[in-house]
């Protein structure tokens, strides 16, 4: 019960919680020995509709499943009771509310970003040989005879003109991969690698895994794939205030899992990057996705535009559910990802 990662609640007669697991327990921001005895009207919001539909389905003995309620104030995607559990008593689960915030990279994003992918073609043409010109003029000028001061100018030149095709090349990065070099990619494999790397960067946070063994390879870019997770606990690490925080790295199976919002295909295939820094601000909530949008005074507003991208082109979606001290992005793809 502990590694699922929606909020399971068992409950007696009298509507007393017996059981909590560990998401359950995060949800409600409660100890288990709180949790522990504690009335479902308090828990639900006695005057929220879902604690009146789940008094009303056990009244009648009847299991029920509701969606898009609040919970005590909090936005849940659905709540399932399920009663008639023999000598276990009731038990009630509710699946937090995973903002799409991206969907599946929707229709207006891909959109606004023709221009600027016709744009960053344009000027990847018209540039590449005047730097190219530039830069070999830089590099035989650095074989003479200069003086210190002189040198220091032509370094200047290269670094530019690399800066330049730098800033080009970021336009370039929203183009589709061919399917050609999309291949069979362990999921977990991709995940070790975000590790080694996040690791060296981020020595402070502590990242620690908790993965599903019979997960099954998934057909996609192992670099690209590689490039939205780093950007993910990029993300996580840099939420933390002193640089230290946990950072925990998932994968599950999702047996009751989604449809794509676009297509007749269930995503199963589960990744989730969870930190426990400062949250998302809510005003921000609905255009982290969007390219250039950014929240950091030195951001791009590029990195989860990105592994919105990436994710779409796997098609898959990514959602995020946020609040102080816990910060849940998921990326949810289907089996045999584009075949």
């Amino acid at each position: 019960m502990d590694a699922l990662p929606d909020a399971v609640i068992g409950f007696d007669a009298a509507l007393a919680v017996t059981f909590s697991n560990d998401a359950a327990r995060q949800f409600f921001c409660r100890g288990e020995k709180q949790l522990l005895g504690a009335r479902l009207p308090e828990l639900l919001g006695e005057k929220q509709a879902v604690c009146a539909a789940v008094e009303f389905a056990m009244r009648k003995n009847q299991d029920m499943t509701v969606y898009d309620v609040t919970v005590n104030g909090k936005p849940a995607g659905s709540v399932s009771l399920v009663t008639r559990m023999r000598d276990a008593g009731h038990m009630l689960v509710i699946r937090p509310q995973m903002a799409h915030l991206s969907g599946a990279w929707s229709e207006k994003t891909k959109y606004s970003l023709q221009s600027t992918q016709l744009l960053a073609r344009m000027l990847a043409h018209e540039v590449k040989n005047p730097l190219a010109g530039i830069r070999g003029a830089a590099q035989l000028l650095e074989k003479s005879p200069l003086t210190q001061e002189d040198r220091e100018l032509v370094g200047l030149i290269g670094r530019e003109t690399r800066r330049i095709q730098e800033l080009v090349e970021k336009f370039n990065i929203f183009d589709d991969v061919p399917q050609e070099h999309y291949k069979p990619v362990n999921l977990h494999a991709v995940l070790n690698h975000v590790m080694q790397a996040a690791g060296a960067a981020y020595a402070d946070a502590e990242i620690v895994t908790d993965f599903d063994p019979s997960l099954p390879e998934v057909r996609g870019h192992f670099e690209h794939l590689v490039q939205a997770i780093l950007n993910l606990v990029r993300n996580a690490a840099e939420s933390f205030a002193d640089g230290k925080g946990r950072i925990i790295l998932r994968t599950y199976y999702d047996n009751a899992a989604a449809y794509h919002p676009e297509r007749p295909e269930k995503l199963p295939l589960c990744v989730e990057i969870e930190d426990n820094g400062a949250g998302i601000p809510p005003e921000a909530a609905g255009s982290i996705f969007q390219p250039y949008y950014t929240t950091k005074a030195s951001g791009q507003g590029l990195g989860l535009s990105i592994v919105s991208k990436i994710v779409d082109s796997h098609g898959g979606t990514v959602g995020v559910e946020s609040r102080p001290s816990r910060t849940v992005f998921k990326i949810s793809l289907p089996l045999g990802a584009k075949q």
